[in-house]
């Protein structure tokens, strides 16, 4: 998870996804849970009652780290919501490890949710009945949570156990025996039911058993890929798509984790070449795409 830190806010947008009939256009709100929280807005500039998705970053990264898929379900006829998840984000990570990135993302996540509707203008264009949400890495993870899993903070200390000498990035040197840290006790993870699908990709999910995913019953897409050394498949996706209360497919791409990052600009490729260079054979920008057009017709289905 360390690498999680180098800047991402630089991502450039993915290129152009399939045209779509409707005009978008862009906005920013905040919303607060104890410091102010960004969030990024791009919706349909045809008046009318849209679905909303919500967009949860993965750590390290910012409202715009998936801006080319927001772009596109706008354009087919979604308000879309990406809120900055301070403490975890490019410019304040420094509640990463602690509960501030494990409880206060997803709490940030639904005072966005509130922000968005209680807003005079876009509540006249949001169907809160039609609520989706998508999550990448830690954003899966928050995904997860806002979708009903419960985390067990303890399974981390109990991965690293198991794992440590193989997981370097949950598992840190002596560092995981600190894991979770405790800073904020008086916070307490939300019970939402305003999520009605979800799509997550390489989801952080070694806090989640069986148990903490039973009350997870929306319909849930869940993405992998098939080099990803971050979050492994066998300690994260695929776990989670076994203890579901429904089994669920996973469907792998090709790549490393950051494959679900769009395209990266000149000057990133440069700065971070672990973010943006894939293996040989690996398209990133036809892999955004590919997705973009199954998350139009996953949403269209389930919202």
């Amino acid at each position: 998870m360390r690498r999680y830190l180098l800047v991402l806010s630089a991502l450039s947008s993915a290129p152009a996804l399939a045209a779509a009939p409707y005009p978008v256009t862009t906005s920013t709100i905040a919303a607060s849970v104890g410091e102010p929280i960004p969030i990024a807005l791009w919706q349909p500039a045809t008046p009318g009652r849209y679905p909303l998705i919500l967009i949860s970053h993965g750590s390290g990264s910012s409202e715009y780290g998936h801006r080319g898929w927001a772009e596109h379900l706008a354009r087919n006829g979604y308000v879309v919501a990406a809120p900055r998840h301070w403490g975890d984000s490019h410019d304040k990570p420094d509640g990463r490890g602690s509960d501030v990135q494990l409880v206060g993302r997803p709490l940030q996540a639904s005072a966005a949710l509130d922000s968005v509707l209680a807003h005079p203008q876009l509540k006249q264009l949001v169907d809160p009945q039609r609520i989706g949400m998508i999550g990448f890495s830690a954003g899966g993870y928050t995904t997860l949570v806002m979708a009903g899993a419960r985390p067990d903070f303890k399974r981390w200390q109990q991965h690293c156990q198991q794992h440590a000498s193989e997981d370097d990035e949950f598992c840190p040197t002596l560092v995981w025996r600190f894991l979770p840290r405790i800073t904020r006790s008086d916070w307490q993870l939300p019970r939402e039911t305003r999520i009605r699908a979800a799509a997550v990709m390489a989801p952080a999910s070694i806090l989640f058993d069986r148990e903490g995913l039973e009350s997870v019953k929306i319909p849930l897409r869940l993405y992998g890929a098939q080099d990803d050394a971050i979050t492994p498949n066998d300690w994260h996706v695929s776990r989670v798509a076994a203890a579901l209360p429904a089994p669920a497919q996973v469907h792998m791409v090709p790549g490393g984790h950051f494959v679900f990052l769009e395209p990266c600009s000149a000057t990133l490729r440069a700065a971070a070449p672990q973010l943006c260079i894939d293996a040989p054979g690996v398209d990133r920008a036809a892999i955004q795409r590919r997705i973009g057009g199954e998350l139009v017709e996953f949403f269209g289905r389930n919202l």
